[in-house]
């Protein structure tokens, strides 16, 4: 006859309470219920309540605890490598996002670290980003454009980007929308037509003309002046951007919220979270060698952590066309009449016009003054093309006596 099992208070271990319910219901497996019923009660296989049954009868209570608990398991990282990635975030990364800092764990110090532990350790420590508060406005997904070059963003995104104790800075950045792939950034004081110029200037050279940009509605892009003490302003003139983006058959669509530019706006988040800590590591406070880093490390390496292909293997740039040089079109351009001096006047400064090769009389003719992205001005007219100038000096002033 076997022993029956008799269960003791002072035998009993500290156990949780689903260890509790379950030794329960494999004490009345040892008296009353079948192993059938108390397996389905378990959600187990009455296998498995043969066996809990044994461990109990044997042990007592302690045998339905499970043989690991208490015991460190075989993929358990080593103490001394969790001390290590917490002081590497508090001495290096501690502006890092846990993805970023993962990544560059990895890349930088060979430490295979995944995203949940990091995340863990640095929670225990009461270290890391705050978590990303979460929208309850419901918006639908819009679809990517199914070509590389089909739909290029441009935006500036003002931040503190060499840190916060530095002046606000304003990243323009052209982003692909088939592939998610920025393509060319500039560090600006603040959102110009000529770095707007300046950024699609690099992008028309590497990739060619893309078939649309998505706008937000500044100013530098298209007239939104309807009153008040701007009202001088022609709401049917179209800026210097338009005409330009005109002339190279570029159809422009403007958003008219930050909601409708989201994956725009996400990606500028992105480089907020990513690049102003690689800024501060590499020790970068200067627009200068930022715009390097940001073009030569920063933008490949976001393009092949994050870019996706695009459903259709056709590009859709368009090449510009032969001998065109496209700072003459990515500018600003006005119209001034010449002098009997062969002076003309630009933005309150005056400009001698020097004699051509080609001889042709422009006193009293019009030229075409060209303001370049990088602040140059050109002149041309239409029979003698490009004329050299010289920026005179300002007249003096009559003195008060």
């Amino acid at each position: 006859m076997k022993p029956r099992y008799v269960r003791r208070m002072h035998e009993l271990p500290l156990l949780k309470e689903c260890e509790l319910q379950k030794l329960r219901v494999i004490e009345r497996a040892l008296t009353e219920l079948s192993a059938a019923d108390a397996a389905t009660m378990l959600r187990l296989s009455p296998r498995q309540v043969f066996r809990l049954k044994a461990k109990v009868r044997s042990q007592g209570p302690q045998g339905i605890v499970h043989g690991n608990t208490g015991h460190q398991p075989a993929i358990a990282k080593p103490p001394a490598l969790r001390t290590r990635v917490l002081a590497l975030y508090r001495r290096e990364f501690r502006d890092y996002g846990v993805t970023h800092f993962v990544e560059a764990l990895h890349e930088e110090y060979d430490i295979p670290v995944s995203y949940d532990t990091a995340r863990r350790w640095l929670r225990a420590a009461e270290m890391g980003p705050d978590p990303h508060t979460v929208r309850s406005h419901h918006r639908h997904r819009r679809e990517r454009r199914s070509r590389f070059g089909e739909w290029l963003f441009l935006d500036g995104s003002p931040h503190h980007w060499f840190g916060p104790d530095r002046p606000k800075s304003t990243l323009i950045l052209a982003t692909d929308d088939a592939t998610g792939k920025p393509l060319y950034g500039l560090f600006e004081p603040q959102e110009t037509l000529n770095g707007c110029f300046q950024v699609l200037y690099h992008v028309f050279q590497q990739y060619g003309l893309p078939g649309t940009l998505y706008l937000d509605r500044a100013g530098q892009f298209t007239t939104t002046r309807h009153g008040g003490t701007h009202r001088f302003q022609r709401d049917d003139r179209p800026t210097h951007f338009e005409i330009a983006m005109e002339a190279l058959a570029i159809q422009l669509i403007f958003a008219d919220s930050p909601q409708a530019r989201g994956r725009g706006e996400r990606i500028n988040g992105t480089f907020q979270r990513r690049l102003v800590p690689e800024l501060r590591r590499a020790g970068i406070t200067e627009r200068e060698p930022a715009n390097a880093y940001l073009n030569d490390n920063f933008i490949p390496g976001i393009a092949r952590r994050f870019g996706v292909a695009p459903r259709e293997t056709m590009p859709a740039f368009r090449k510009a066309p032969a001998g065109l040089d496209l700072r003459t079109v990515l500018c600003a351009k006005a119209t001034r009449e010449v002098s009997n001096d062969n002076t003309i006047s630009y933005k309150a400064q005056r400009y001698q016009l020097l004699p051509t090769p080609r001889s042709a009389c422009v006193v009293g003719g019009q030229v075409q003054v060209q303001e370049w992205f990088d602040e140059s001005v050109h002149v041309f007219h239409r029979l003698t093309g490009e004329i050299q100038t010289r920026r005179l000096s300002p007249r003096p002033k009559p003195s008060m006596t």
